[in-house]
């Protein structure tokens, strides 16, 4: 921006008003290249992209894996020394292994768990 030297009050309305409509420029072009931007890293269809018919379970077992790697990270302290880094590593590669080789019969599991719950509940009415 150049310099602008004022010298009375009219110069001053005209430059506030020239500066504000100089903002107000900006801001749209701000919105529309934050609107090509976020067209362009549209979560929703990446997420459509990634849930494929021929790839469902696929798509399970990463997400199971992410969430076991979260809570193990928390748990045992990934972060906070080498042996919770290692203990960590060591759990993470280890539930990898069982989600990938066995997510049906987990996912089964879990379930069977809920209806004997929702049963035991409803004998003890």
């Amino acid at each position: 921006m150049e310099k602008v030297i004022i010298t009375n009050h009219s110069e001053l309305v005209l430059r506030i008003a020239e500066l504000r409509m100089y903002k107000d420029i900006q801001e749209v072009e701000l919105q529309d290249s934050f609107k090509e931007i976020a067209s362009t890293l549209n979560l929703i269809s990446l997420f459509k992209e990634a849930t494929n018919q021929d790839r469902p379970l696929e798509l399970a077992k990463s997400g199971v894996n992410m969430v076991l790697d979260l809570i193990i990270d928390l748990i045992l302290g990934k972060h906070r020394s080498i042996k919770g880094y290692l203990s960590a590593v060591m759990v993470e590669k280890f539930t990898s292994m069982l989600v990938d080789n066995n997510l049906i019969n987990i996912i089964s599991g879990i379930n069977s768990l809920f209806n004997r719950k929702s049963q035991y509940e409803k004998s003890q009415e």
